[in-house]
């Protein structure tokens, strides 16, 4: 059911791309900085760019973001490891004085 549902909100969000590509293909002029590149592309072609322009942008500043918390949680699974072996070793310790006072009471 929900392959479906993807599909169909797929199929809706490509026609809303195509006709609004269709119905904004007038060209427009794009000027940069200092007359360096003046080009003129179809206004659909300008809003799409902007879009992936954006996208990219976003996900290299989120992978940037994931990269640092991945680091952060190897971090801690080795302080936690670590904290553990400790307290393993503590549990053994105080086992044995527990048992070797055991002993000692009773001999």
């Amino acid at each position: 059911m929900g392959s479906y549902l993807k599909a169909i909100v797929l199929i809706l969000v490509l026609i809303f791309l195509i006709t609004f590509g269709v119905k904004n293909s007038q060209a427009v002029l794009l000027n940069y900085y200092f007359g360096v590149l003046d080009v003129g592309i179809p206004l659909y072609a300008l809003v799409y760019l902007s879009v992936v322009i954006g996208i990219v942008v976003g996900m290299i500043i989120g992978l940037q973001s994931r990269l640092s918390l991945g680091r952060k949680v190897k971090d801690l699974e080795r302080e936690m490891k670590d904290l553990k072996e400790k307290l393993a070793e503590e549990a053994e310790r105080s086992l044995l004085t527990t048992s070797q006072e055991g002993k000692a009471e009773a001999g």
